[in-house]
């Protein structure tokens, strides 16, 4: 690397001409004066300051001198600020500062009202004033930190600062099921605590975070994990952190309640997360619950569903807004939470509307295509739904990946005579759009990869598909799916809970379709 090379590297561009040099030993406290919103310049001179004001707390138990306790604590605080305003604004690095900052500054406070009382020096009525004062400061900025923290619902799986919680300045995610799998260290004994069954979600959210920050302030360990069971020894929650920079992990386990007596209790479970999908899979896309819920009922190109599905105890799908067991849908609109709980939400929000006592379970739709065995599942967290099979590309060239159903397109291309329709009577186009999940005029084309990558299913098939999906499903394609545990779907017919036949609303005679059929 040549000088001039070294020399702009060395140099941070503050644009118009201006420049920091990074080797000044002035360099971080210059930049922030700079940019005052830069959370990694707020992060170092936190750091710094931190180092002042142990310089002035060493003075202090050296001369006794008050002064330089007041000095202390004042530069400490605004240490601790910086370096919680830097974590807060997604510098990651200052999680754990912040964290080992509050509990040095609680501990060095009781030193020095332990040392003041044995000097049978009376806790002075300033001193107390002003330790309650910079307590009182840190728990009111911690607050303000989280109330003031914005979320957004995001539609992706990402873990990042806008989509977790910071109690305990930890930040967190509440996963409603069993882990799959936990990582592998030898470093740590999980940690057993004892909740109630009958606790609240929110209960044991704050049980299992609150017991593996205890963990983690008795040392930093490569990983942490805290386990809840309840009080007949059945394991209902987790509390994961996997060490480093990883965010914590909070499993919520859900009942077992779908280990279903009864035909009718499935289809209710299936119908009730049909529904609760199509609501789910329109607050990702448009960030707001529907004031509504015949909005997703409307004509293409917005139109989740069809018509709602009946419930299969009194064969109804209408909508009430208050419960009174005659059947057919319950919702109440509900604000979208700050904390990001959509699942938990979306399960209040919809129930059927059935004096019916018993939790039903909720994970959102998806559906899974196996492209080793031409299969297509539609999926409920690692239930199946329905499993239909598939004809697929040939020579590999259907895409695999995650994508969505971008359109629900009833009779595509209807101008072309149904004989000769290749797309068959109904379509789900995907996200990538040279490609859709449609109906052929080839039945004895499925099972066998002889499309040019999109995926086909007979008709009738294709038309129950199209009448339990959702817009905007995730589609996951892949060789194989380890999600499915169950292939063995119970022979319960529920078709006729759905309405299959044609609607002029959800007809594109606008366009013509082009997809790799």
């Amino acid at each position: 690397m040549d000088f001039n090379a070294k020399t702009k590297e060395n140099l941070y561009d503050l644009t118009n001409g201006y420049y920091l040099s990074k080797s000044d030993p002035q360099f971080w406290r210059k930049l922030l004066n700079r940019r005052p919103e830069n959370e990694e310049a707020m992060y170092h001179v936190g750091l710094d300051l931190e180092i002042d004001a142990k310089h002035h707390l060493g003075k202090y138990y050296t001369t006794k001198l008050d002064q330089h306790l007041m000095v202390y604590r004042n530069i400490i605080k605004q240490a601790f600020d910086l370096i919680k305003r830097s974590f807060n604004r997604g510098y990651f690095p200052a999680r754990l500062d912040v964290l080992r900052m509050e509990r040095e500054i609680k501990t060095t406070e009781q030193n020095i009202s332990t040392a003041t009382i044995t000097n049978n020096s009376v806790f002075g009525k300033r001193d107390f004033i002003l330790f309650s004062l910079l307590l009182i400061a840190i728990i009111l900025s911690i607050i303000m930190a989280l109330y003031f923290t914005t979320y957004k619902v995001s539609n992706t799986n990402t873990t990042n600062y806008l989509n977790n919680h910071y109690i305990y300045m930890l930040p967190y995610e509440v996963i409603e099921k069993k882990p799959t799998s936990i990582p592998d260290s030898k470093n740590y004994q999980p940690k057993i605590i004892t909740v109630k069954r009958s606790s609240t979600k929110p209960v044991l959210v704050n049980e299992l975070v609150s017991n593996l920050k205890i963990e983690y302030e008795r040392g930093p360990k490569t990983s942490i994990q805290v386990l809840a069971i309840d009080e007949f020894k059945e394991e209902i929650g987790m509390a994961l952190w996997a060490g480093g920079n990883t965010s914590i992990q909070v499993y919520i386990y859900p009942l077992e309640s779908t280990a279903f007596i009864d035909g009718q209790e499935r289809q209710l479970w299936e119908t009730t997360t049909v529904v609760r999908s199509a609501v789910y899979h329109f607050v990702q896309k448009n960030g707001y619950l529907p004031k509504e819920l015949k909005t997703l009922n409307q004509p293409f190109p917005n139109n989740y569903l069809t018509e709602f599905p009946r419930d299969p105890y009194k064969f109804k799908n209408n909508v009430a807004a208050s419960l009174n067991g005659d059947g057919g849908w319950l919702f109440s609109l509900s604000e979208i939470p700050a904390n990001n709980e959509l699942v938990s939400t979306i399960k209040d929000v919809i129930k059927p509307n059935l004096l019916y006592p018993k939790d039903i379970p909720f994970e959102p739709m998806y559906i899974a295509i196996n492209k080793e065995n031409h299969s297509l599942a539609v999926m409920s967290g690692d239930q199946v739904i329905r499993m239909y099979s598939v004809a697929l590309g040939k020579e590999d060239s259907t895409p695999e990946g995650e994508l969505y159903i971008s359109k629900k397109v009833m009779n595509p291309d209807k101008i072309v005579p149904e004989l000769e329709n290749v797309y068959g009577t109904r379509a789900l186009e995907l996200s990538n759009r040279n490609y859709a999940i449609h109906g052929t005029n080839s039945p004895a084309s499925i099972g066998k990869a002889v499309s040019q990558g999109c995926i086909r299913l007979n008709n009738a098939d294709m038309e129950d598909l199209y009448a339990i999906t959702p817009l905007n499903t995730p589609v996951k394609i892949s060789r194989n799916f380890s999600d499915i545990k169950d292939f063995n779907i119970p022979d319960i017919h529920s078709k006729e809970l759905y309405d299959h036949s044609d609607n002029s609303k959800e007809e594109d005679n606008a366009n013509m379709y082009y997809w790799n059929h």
